[in-house]
């Protein structure tokens, strides 16, 4: 449902609580010190695309301030990135400053102290995204908070113009069907976004798609003799939440569960068709495998080969694949 703020239609003496008073219920409680309160005008517009809010403001020259009682005493579980319209405005967190020319964008964490200067007022888009959307670890995306992300350049190039597309069209309650896939597409482009600032400010070149999923394989391949392995572990090793960790196997068609299920039966398969471990028992080809359940072990073996592990074994004495 669109929203609509507009200072012209107060006094002018409440137009600064008038604002900051829309703002806070719309984003997070806010403080906001007007540079001219006689002069001060303010028009924010807003709508919703699934579990994002996304906004267009214009506003005179203030200031604005979720101070740490703020932060501490009210929840604020959420990121908002603003891309700079027109005019010019300040990002402050985190011991960084940001300071934004048109076209630019720009991340912050509601849950902690910010500011946003606006020494000559301007017209700003604001999407904010819950924490739970976002796939990176928040440790890591508080590297590039408050960080300029240039808008003539790179994906923020390309994301800025999908954006104020997107907020026209959540502003009119327009937003296509479809929506769910619209907010996938922003959150992967805000993930790219994140990803690419965390990688340039580190000095290394952060980690594509593909890379990530190689190196949850290659770690869950080094674990799979360990039962309790489990897509935490491997989320945490490669420093991405657990949701995401998903979205990188079904990308691949696949499953983390799934994905370790058959490389542990394929181990087990190998195993069982090698003459020199003839000797050791299925019970112990599967513990050495993560498999620890005889039972389950022969269910799951005969649904991938279509025989039991000792059948298969029987059946292949001498082929090692």
């Amino acid at each position: 449902m669109t929203v609509v703020c507009d200072t012209s239609s107060v006094p002018a003496e409440d137009r600064a609580e008038f604002w900051v008073t829309a703002s806070s219920e719309l984003f997070v409680p806010l403080e906001c010190t007007p540079h001219d309160p006689t002069s001060f005008r303010g028009v924010l517009q807003a709508g919703t695309v699934g579990p994002l809010a996304l906004s267009r403001l214009e506003v005179s020259p203030h200031t604005v301030r979720r101070t740490r009682n703020l932060a501490d005493g009210t929840k604020g579980d959420r990121y908002k990135l603003s891309l700079l319209l027109g005019g010019d405005a300040l990002v402050l967190q985190d011991g960084r400053e940001a300071a934004l020319r048109p076209g630019d964008l720009a991340l912050y964490d509601c849950s902690r102290p910010y500011t946003i200067e606006g020494a000559s007022g301007f017209r700003m888009l604001v999407c904010v995204l819950p924490h739970g959307v976002i796939g990176l670890v928040p440790e890591h995306i508080a590297r590039m908070t408050a960080t300029r992300l240039s808008g003539d350049r790179g994906i923020a190039w390309v994301f800025a113009p999908f954006l104020e597309r997107l907020a026209d069209l959540a502003i009119r309650d327009a937003v296509p069907a479809d929506q769910h896939r619209v907010v996938e597409s922003v959150v992967d482009l805000v993930e790219s976004l994140c990803a690419s600032a965390i990688g340039s400010g580190s000095g290394r070149r952060s980690s594509s798609r593909t890379e990530l999923l190689l190196r949850a394989r290659a770690y869950a391949e080094a674990h799979l003799g360990d039962p309790t392995l489990a897509p935490g572990d491997i989320a945490a090793a490669v420093h991405v939440s657990t949701r995401y960790l998903y979205r990188l196997f079904e990308d691949d068609g696949s499953t983390v569960s799934g994905w370790i299920r058959e490389r542990r039966l394929e181990r087990c398969r190998r195993d069982l068709a090698d003459p020199s471990q003839r000797d050791a028992t299925v019970t112990s080809i599967g513990a050495r495998w993560g498999l620890t359940n005889p039972g389950h072990l022969s269910r799951l073996f005969r649904e991938a080969y279509g025989a039991s592990p000792t059948e298969y074994r029987a059946g292949r004495p001498d082929v090692v694949r």
